[in-house]
């Protein structure tokens, strides 16, 4: 339906602590409320987004999140349910940069 060629990878659950170590991504980008646009980053060759949890994520692990590379950044001013976010930030990454 959407005429893309290849089917995405979904791979199975991991720890947290241990998928921000291991992520191997141009832009790394964990959604936050308060933080800058994510307009206003380049286009990356490879993306990861992080997503938290109903509630948000803690403090650590935001923290965690930064110091293994990742960079806050923002859909807009609204805060998005935890299903939708990843569908908003991959159509908005997709209107940005276009197909990785």
């Amino acid at each position: 339906q959407c005429g893309r060629s290849r089917v995405p990878v979904i791979h199975p659950p991991v720890l947290l602590s241990e998928w921000i170590k291991t992520t191997e991504a141009d832009l790394k980008l964990v959604l936050h409320p308060v933080s800058e646009p994510l307009a206003s980053h380049a286009k990356p060759g490879r993306l990861a987004f992080l997503i938290g949890p109903e509630g948000g994520l803690t403090d650590n692990e935001i923290d965690q999140a930064q110091a293994s590379g990742f960079q806050p950044a923002r859909l807009g001013p609204r805060v998005l349910r935890t299903e939708t976010a990843p569908v908003v930030a991959l159509a908005v990454a997709q209107q940005l940069w276009g197909d990785f």
